[in-house]
């Protein structure tokens, strides 16, 4: 286990994979990794998802690629692998737990522990669109599985964050300390509609802090998000 991955999950971090449901060990050639990745990186705001820094050669397993991405600069921290199965995995902190300027949002009272709607919804929408970008190539099935997890949550508050947005009366709270959600969605489904998936795996996140927008609401906030950019 590398110093990066101690130090994304010493804090709050998304654990993602994206997968095809039928599980085939070589569905990827190993020499295919790196440009199918490069092609479907999801560009929205300046950090790409997933980060492929094109100055440094990846790392290479077995049977994957990956990157650790440690720019303490900014306070970005993520690492991803793709494996020959198709199978894309990727932890990324939780914006907030690091952040050291105010771009989108101010920053967090101290010691306090949040996360802000925006960071749920556009992460989801990035990853998503992703998805479904993997799904059309060779890395795809005509089945895909998403599976999202927040972890580090427990009495961590949720809040709107940006600032020409109306704030919550109060943080909603969540006791948990994992929030989990999974979907598995047929490949036409999923490149037709990434952006309803989102917004459904986005409201099950909310209501468990207790929080019940209307999707029409997500759907609205989220095309702000990536109209913005």
């Amino acid at each position: 286990m590398s110093k990066l991955l101690d130090k994304i999950r010493s804090r709050g971090y998304w654990e993602v994979v994206i997968r095809p449901e039928a599980y085939e060990e070589h569905r990827v050639a190993y020499g295919q990794l790196d440009e199918i990745i490069v092609a479907a990186v999801v560009r929205m705001r300046g950090w790409p998802v997933p980060f492929f820094e094109h100055r440094e050669q990846p790392m290479r397993g077995k049977n994957w690629i990956g990157q650790d991405v440690d720019s303490q600069v900014v306070g970005h921290y993520e690492a991803w692998r793709f494996y020959t199965s198709g199978q894309f995995n990727h932890l990324r902190a939780v914006d907030a737990d690091w952040r050291h300027s105010a771009e989108i949002s101010p920053a967090p009272p101290r010691d306090e522990k949040v996360i802000e709607v925006w960071e749920i919804l556009f992460y989801l929408t990035e990853v998503f669109e992703l998805a479904a970008r993997l799904a059309l190539g060779p890395a795809g099935d005509k089945t895909m599985t998403i599976g999202v997890c927040l972890h580090g949550l427990d009495g961590r508050g949720l809040i709107v964050g940006q600032r020409h947005r109306a704030e919550f009366f109060h943080p909603y709270r969540t006791t948990q300390n994992d929030l989990r959600q999974r979907v598995t969605v047929s490949r036409e489904d999923l490149v037709a509609n990434p952006r309803e998936y989102t917004v459904g795996m986005a409201h099950e996140f909310f209501v468990r802090f207790g929080w019940k927008p209307a999707r029409d609401q997500l759907a609205d906030h989220q095309r702000e998000l990536t109209d913005r950019t």
